[in-house]
């Protein structure tokens, strides 16, 4: 069997899942199908790349060092697909602005458009900041606001610069409106108070917020069960609602809330990031990154204020 893309894929999502149950639960499929597919997958590169165990899977040598070159080879791949868009789209007067799915881009979007120089905007949402960092630098993009974790820093390609917007921005946790936990406390909780919970997030994804989760998961004693994965927040909150789950989400994610849903910080602030605005200094709109920079800010204090005013307790952050 020749080693194809979808495989290296599939050696990628194992190792970030650390099951194979998992991992054949976010790909639709079965466990048995998804053992089988790796098994020979694993002749193909000619040795084991997991070690099995009842708790899950582990990279062997020669599986780190695969999963290292696949995600790598990966990334390349994902590059070339944005740098052939890039080529392939219609030139457009418009500001293109790139955020991932919980920024308050559609904030900063009405109000470039208000902008004299500016006559339209467009809108990209992507999950991944690598993949809107391509786009800076192959010119897809003019401007993007971008996630930062700690120990993951952005690496900026040529030609990219950037500012920070927020310095430093704590996780809030969503839990029904009901829930034991939220009843108890009407303040920060404990990270360890929520050991038994099942979790609901998104796939995992190079931010670095899934490593840093678990790190601090395993701080707090326990080992979190991430049940459910879904890039749709409102698959999310459904979940949370129905009191099947708890969910991590940021502080300007009004917009999914509900009156079924509470949310809390979490003591010691375990998990927090910092957003920033990056542009790519080739865009003949590069010259406004000081406005834009303004509007970013502007947007993203109105989409946190308007969190808090739908019942949220204040965070503590600092924003440039």
């Amino acid at each position: 069997m020749n080693v194809e893309l979808r495989h290296l894929r599939v050696v990628v999502l194992v190792a970030e899942a650390g099951s194979v149950g998992r991992a054949a639960r976010w790909l639709k499929v079965s466990q048995p199908s998804l053992t089988a597919q790796l098994k020979r997958i694993e002749a193909a590169f000619g040795g084991e790349l997991f070690e099995r165990s009842r708790t899950g899977v582990t990279p062997t040598p020669l599986g780190r060092y695969a999963v290292d070159r696949a995600r790598a080879i990966l990334v390349d791949v994902d590059h070339l697909a944005a740098t052939v868009s890039a080529m392939t789209a219609v030139e457009s007067s418009a500001v293109r602005l790139g955020g991932f799915p919980t920024a308050p881009t559609s904030g900063i979007a009405s109000r470039l458009r208000d902008h004299g120089e500016i006559e339209q905007v467009s809108v990209e949402v992507e999950w991944s900041s690598s993949v809107l960092l391509q786009q800076l630098e192959s010119g897809r993009l003019d401007f993007a606001l971008l996630r930062e974790f700690p120990g993951f820093e952005l690496r900026l390609p040529a030609g990219v610069e950037s500012t920070t917007v927020v310095e430093s921005e704590s996780a809030y946790v969503a839990l029904s409106a009901d829930h034991p936990v939220a009843a108890r406390t009407r303040g920060e909780i404990e990270l360890a108070a929520l050991r038994d919970e099942e979790w609901i997030g998104e796939p995992p994804d190079d931010s670095g917020f899934h490593v840093l989760f678990r790190a601090a998961c395993e701080a707090a004693g326990f080992q979190p069960r991430v049940e459910h994965h879904s890039v749709d927040t409102s698959v999310l909150m459904g979940f949370v609602t129905s009191g099947q789950g708890v969910a991590l989400i940021s502080p300007t994610s009004y917009r999914m809330l509900s009156p079924e849903v509470t949310t809390r910080t979490l003591a010691g602030n375990p998990i927090h990031r910092k957003l920033v605005l990056a542009w790519s200094t080739e865009s003949p709109r590069a010259q406004l990154s000081r406005e834009v920079l303004a509007i970013a800010t502007t947007a993203y204090n109105e989409a946190l204020t308007e969190h808090a005013r739908r019942g949220e307790h204040q965070q503590h952050m600092h924003v440039a």
